[in-house]
């Protein structure tokens, strides 16, 4: 792992050990979801296993990605993501993330000892919140309702448009709110769960969703269990997430990586070569360089932050041997911000990279190279 290059100036309310620790952590967890999100897509492109656990895997690390960006902006003030959840797919998720204790979730009605759980949602439903931040709720309120029925019982999740706002509930048969007034659940370090619970879950909550102009509140519908409801801004049922989308054509190319992390690494030549590449690997600049890099590839995927020379400088000698290379800068730095153009990049991808997204940067990649090769063939002394 290495420090960043030419960092920004401390802010004066953060000190700068706090801010280095803090961007470090999130940029070697970042590293490790980039593996953990390429090695469970490549094993669901072959097919070999069951789905759905692999499914969980890659938004659980899709979902902790966007919690450490998150945690990376607030102390920079920068602003919070926009975006749209599609309340049926939250959902959907936000069961294949939560497991009941005997393994699965079982339709209504169902035995005593089971965990049900039922589904009334209005059709193309959508919350003007980010799709990962739902998840995020969802999951801890199915949590806590599982949590809420050692021995089984019924968990129940509506959602619903009214006027311009997306109303959606998550009830249990549990045995109620431990406390007469509602809002005392949301008071930080407030705990049903006994030494092992931190009281944090609701009221973070609460906090993150105000953020988007939403709010979570308790309530009693005259049953015996708890109903949490999340009320937020209504919005349009948006496009499917990089990691959801359908797969993109797939484009075979050589391809170059250079990235100092082996496990991302020989990830991405695994996950580029599935895809029909031919991919030659390096740790750094000079050992690229050394080795005749670029040499006929179409692409380079160079880490932003390498030893010695940094990823923008490598780009630039790459290209400066290749003109009509197509280069990726990657990134597990939170705070870096890269601009498109910028040391020679074409492209700057965030870590984790999911599947969909690197097939997407090989058509276009494969265009923006033909693309170069007709223009320097149209140049005077063009071959």
């Amino acid at each position: 792992m290495h420090p960043p290059a030419g960092s920004s100036p401390r802010r004066p309310e953060e000190p700068a050990d706090r801010d280095l620790a803090t961007a470090g952590v999130i940029h070697d967890v970042n590293q490790m979801l980039a593996v953990i999100t390429g090695r469970a897509e490549l094993l669901l492109r072959r097919g070999l296993v069951d789905r759905a656990p692999l499914e969980a895997i890659v938004l659980a690390a899709a979902d902790a990605a966007a919690m450490l960006a998150r945690l990376g902006r607030e102390p920079a003030g920068q602003p919070r993501v926009e975006g749209a959840a599609d309340i049926a797919l939250a959902v959907e998720a936000a069961a294949l993330l939560v497991i009941p204790p005997d393994g699965a979730w079982a339709e209504v009605p169902s035995p005593p000892d089971r965990w049900a759980l039922e589904r009334r949602l209005d059709a193309h439903l959508a919350a003007a919140v980010p799709a990962s931040v739902v998840r995020e709720v969802l999951v801890n309120l199915l949590t806590n309702a599982v949590a809420a029925l050692p021995r089984g019982g019924r968990i129940r999740i509506d959602a619903r448009r009214d006027a311009d706002r997306c109303v959606l509930s998550v009830a249990d048969s549990g045995p109620g709110l431990p406390v007469a007034d509602p809002e005392t659940v949301f008071t930080p370090g407030f705990t049903t769960s006994g030494a092992c619970g931190r009281g944090i879950g609701l009221a973070a909550c609460r906090q993150l969703l105000a953020a988007h102009g939403a709010t979570l509140v308790a309530t009693r519908d005259g049953g015996p269990g708890a109903v949490f409801t999340i009320i937020a801004p209504a919005g349009r049922t948006p496009a499917p997430e990089s990691g959801q989308a359908a797969p993109a054509a797939t484009t075979a190319m050589e391809v170059v990586v250079v990235d100092d992390e082996p496990a991302v690494r020989e990830m991405l030549a695994d996950v580029l070569a599935e895809l029909g590449c031919t991919v030659t690997c390096h740790r750094d600049g000079p050992g690229a360089l050394a080795g005749g890099a670029p040499g006929h590839a179409t692409l380079a995927l160079v880490d932003r932050r390498l030893p010695g020379p940094d990823g923008p400088a490598v780009a630039v000698s790459l290209r400066a041997r290749t003109p009509a290379l197509v280069v990726a800068l990657m990134t597990g730095w939170d705070r870096d911000e890269i601009a498109t153009g910028a040391g020679g990049a074409d492209f700057v991808l965030r870590k984790p990279i999911a599947l969909a997204t690197l097939q997407d940067l090989l058509v276009k990649a494969d265009a923006l190279w033909h693309e170069r090769q007709r223009a320097s063939e149209r140049e005077p002394g063009g071959t």
